[in-house]
């Protein structure tokens, strides 16, 4: 059976068809226009449509679509209730949707409880039923499963790990208004932000991005920091600082057998693992660890294959809401 799937992120929206065995059959890519929410969905809901004339088939053969949100979601309603781009916030997205696409079946949710779905379904599936999936990109989010359940709070926004306070001496700026979170101070934009200030003082570090034809931003500082550039490092290091504190009282909170990693920071699991490590290591009560630090098995098409995920999940094979 096809299941439609729509992933709408802070940088980029991934729009595809996905088979119920979670094997992904056409997708689209896009960079996210945040101008209008409602404008936005309809250009989503034209590239599934043309995801289906791909591969012959309408929109009434998916069994559904899932959506996922960048921000807080009332999944009941289908509504975005908060998200940090203006005219955003409040949004009927379901509504909106089952009018663009003719179907019923559409299901949204915050972008990080569908990849901790789709991880359930299509990813390490039974081999952790207490674990923290956290994604590491634009900004960062977190989803918290215990006991084999998806914890979602009394708003349905628990899990919002990249709000957590991790610096209180030099706090920066989160785009959530707020000062020290974890997000201002360990995400994609973050590291961004910092790659950034340093080029402009200091012209042999600038040099180096061009010398390397990399971007002055978190990928590109990867790749330097991988090539043994001191100040690249510093900025990673600073990152897993932050991260080790934020995901190590998490891991106080919630005692889980694993912490799953996705997003593109995330895919630099190995350059920020060692700082992390040893900052996890000294903030979690010693009788919590070890607790194992994955990558997703679902790689970097986790959130397309966790919004597919929620069609699952919503018919007859739920996992995590117990």
């Amino acid at each position: 059976m096809l299941l439609g799937a729509i992933d709408i992120g802070g940088t980029k929206t991934l729009v595809g068809i996905v088979h119920t065995t979670g094997r992904i059959l056409t997708k689209r890519q896009v960079s996210t226009d945040t101008t209008s929410l409602s404008s936005w969905l309809k250009v989503c809901s034209d590239m599934l449509r043309e995801c289906t004339m791909e591969i012959s088939c309408t929109m009434q053969d998916l069994l559904g679509i899932g959506i996922n949100l960048p921000g807080m979601v009332d999944i009941k309603q289908g509504h975005l209730l908060r998200c940090s781009y203006p005219g955003w916030e409040k949004f009927p997205v379901k509504k909106r949707m089952v009018g663009l696409t003719g179907i019923d079946n559409i299901y949204v949710d915050n972008d990080v409880n569908s990849c901790a779905i789709g991880e359930m379904h299509f990813g390490f599936q039974n081999t952790y039923r207490n674990f923290l999936w956290i994604t590491v990109s634009t900004g960062i989010g977190g989803a918290i499963v215990s006991d084999g359940c998806l914890i979602r709070g009394a708003l349905g926004c628990a899990g919002e790990i990249g709000h957590t306070k991790v610096e209180y001496d030099k706090p920066a700026l989160c785009a959530c208004g707020q000062v020290g979170c974890l997000e201002a101070h360990a995400s994609g934009t973050a590291i961004t932000r910092e790659v950034q200030r340093n080029a402009l003082i200091d012209p042999a570090f600038h040099k180096h991005f061009i010398d390397m034809g990399e971007p002055l931003d978190a990928k590109g500082c990867a790749v330097l920091a991988r090539n043994g550039d001191e100040t690249a490092l510093s900025i990673y290091q600073a990152a897993a600082r932050a991260l080790g504190r934020g995901i190590g009282n998490a891991v106080n909170l919630f005692n889980p057998e694993a912490v799953i990693f996705g997003g593109g920071v995330g895919n630099s699991l190995d350059i920020i693992k060692p700082k992390f490590l040893h900052v996890l290591n000294q903030t979690v009560n010693p009788a919590l660890l070890p607790v194992e630090i994955v990558q997703s098995k679902l790689g970097y098409q986790a959130a397309l294959i966790g919004a597919a995920a929620l069609v699952v999940d919503h018919n007859g094979n739920r996992t995590l809401d117990c």
